[in-house]
């Protein structure tokens, strides 16, 4: 049994039944459960990578051909079958490629533009191909973002480069902080509401472009910090969740439940005001998805309340709010401001308003990832009432636009907050990879005397706190804004399923944390919510 679908692939092998299916839309169909295991490892594969199962690595070995597999690092959620152990298929491949922690797709054609890598510290080669492999991947999920940029200004008069470098480019003002632009409604320019997809087809970036991007990229990668969870691989795995749930949206009526199929493409305008008009903005997508790569950039690896408990310069400077954050947008910022990258911004923005659009999206995304100031929360909670929960024909006249400009702000906010805590609501084994690399840089913090509190005490119900009052709330409110589809139940369902897991399994999956510390400390599983401050 092999995956229709051109990416991932995987083989599955056993009895199937065959017949055909009645009704207007008849066609051959196998059924079995041969076919159900292939359906529900083809979630967790990866792109350009054969996945194949337990069956089908043991019928490769009865054949002589074991150097043709290789064991999957980790085992797979295959929901309905639990835990599975898989194989990938490595005849004619580097048997010796490393997977990335999260199993991501960050894989490349374009082997051109690794000479615009700059020289970068490896602790070892493996690391620094899987560092290359992630830059590569982010690199190639820009460059579809800012195609659709140049192609949405197709029909617009050419900048010249003196007209361009004319424009203000915003700095921060000494006396001002990067919070105090967050804007509770960002004003988003006009577009036209246009299939942008046969444009960008005839958009090739230049050299230089895609030279500078993979640059910045490199560079990025270079200031995030070797923690075990706030690091470049976690950026990374935010930026693919923001990706995908970008690329899943779909109106309800694209879908038919009754023969599980959707039509793939909407009317551009009926997608415009579906989504807020997010799809029809490319620098919304840009700006978003460059959010999620630079949010933990330099990232300390402590919380934001222990930066001004410590009365660090960071802390001082941004005034003891969302330290962390702020500090991220400036170094992104100024980096990105630097000569060397200039044909790459003149394709960002071409005027004021969209340097001035991408700035505040790059902002109010970014800070929007600090969850843990509670002002701020509660302010984002009201925002999101009066965006979802007023009635519409009691709006004044010609406040539609200003309501839809608050709902595509709020929507952006979730979708980046939930990005952020993606592998909660992902297959089993994502969640507790992701979780153990948390516990670990949260004891790290502990013994090195700058946290007071010890994560080996209440971890367990500090997950199940998590879950509770942050997690599932967030995934219900993807859903209930209606703009992300059927992804938006994947999300919930994970994040409920992984919660009902930890619950069984939780206790017992700490001891082995523990246990890896080589400590060996007592634990106290009972006492509180842990590292989680709700």
């Amino acid at each position: 049994m092999r995956s229709s679908h051109p990416s991932p692939n995987l083989c599955n092998s056993g009895s199937v039944t065959g017949g055909v299916l009645r009704g207007e839309k008849s066609r051959f169909q196998l059924f079995g459960d041969t076919v159900n295991t292939a359906a529900r490892m083809e979630s967790t594969g990866v792109k350009n990578r054969i996945q194949l199962s337990k069956e089908t690595a043991d019928l490769i070995i009865a054949g002589g051909k074991e150097h043709w597999i290789k064991p999957r690092a980790n085992k797979v959620f295959a929901k309905g079958k639990g835990e599975l152990q898989t194989y990938w298929f490595v005849q004619g491949t580097d048997s010796d490629v490393t997977e990335s922690t999260d199993e991501a797709d960050t894989s490349s054609n374009d082997g051109d533009n690794v000479e615009a890598i700059t020289s970068l510290t490896y602790s070892d080669n493996a690391s620094r191909k899987c560092i290359e492999r992630l830059i590569l991947w982010n690199v190639e999920n820009l460059c579809l973002p800012l195609k659709k940029l140049i192609a949405s200004r197709q029909d617009q008069e050419p900048v010249s480069l003196e007209a361009w470098r004319r424009l203000e480019i915003k700095r921060i003002h000494p006396d001002n902080i990067v919070l105090d632009e967050v804007e509770e409604v960002i004003t988003l320019p006009k577009n036209r509401v246009v299939d942008l997809g046969a444009l960008m087809d005839s958009v090739v970036l230049d050299n230089a472009v895609v030279d500078q991007l993979t640059n910045y990229v490199a560079k990025i990668s270079s200031m995030y910090n070797p923690h075990s969870f706030h690091n470049f691989d976690h950026a990374s795995h935010v930026t693919q969740s923001v990706t995908k749930l970008l690329s899943r949206v779909v109106t309800s009526d694209q879908v038919c439940y009754e023969s599980m199929s959707y039509t793939p493409k909407a009317a551009p305008d009926k997608l415009h005001d579906f989504t807020y008009g997010i799809t029809s903005n490319p620098m919304i997508q840009f700006a978003v998805i460059l959010s999620a790569l630079i949010h933990d950039v330099d990232h300390p690896g402590v919380p934001n309340a222990v930066l001004v408990k410590e009365g660090s310069d960071l802390a001082i400077a941004y005034k003891n709010k969302s330290v962390a954050e702020q500090n991220s947008v400036d170094l992104a910022w100024e980096l990105l401001m630097e000569p060397q990258y200039e044909d790459l911004r003149r394709c960002i923005y071409t005027t004021q308003e969209e340097l001035e659009s991408f700035r505040k999206l790059l902002v109010n995304t970014v800070l929007a990832t600090d969850v843990m100031d509670k002002e701020l929360g509660n302010l984002r909670k009201r925002r999101w009432d009066l965006a979802f929960r007023t009635n519409v024909s009691d709006l004044p006249p010609g406040e539609n636009i200003c309501m839809t400009n608050r709902k595509a702000t709020i929507v952006i906010e979730y979708l980046i907050q939930a990005s952020d805590v993606a592998h909660t609501m992902q297959h089993w084994q994502i969640y507790t990879h992701w979780n153990e690399k948390f516990f670990q840089e949260c004891y790290k913090a502990y013994k090195d005397g700058r946290s007071d509190t010890d994560p080996t005490d209440g971890w367990y119900d500090g997950e199940l706190g998590f879950f509770d009052y942050y997690v599932i709330p967030l995934a219900r409110r993807l859903k209930e804004c209606g703009v992300f589809g059927v992804c938006s139940d994947e999300y919930l369902n994970y994040a409920i399923s992984n919660r009902d897991e930890w619950s069984r399994r939780g206790q017992a999956i700490v001891e082995t944390y523990v246990n890896g510390l080589g400590s060996g400390r007592v634990l106290n599983l009972g006492s509180g919510h842990g590292n989680k401050d709700f």
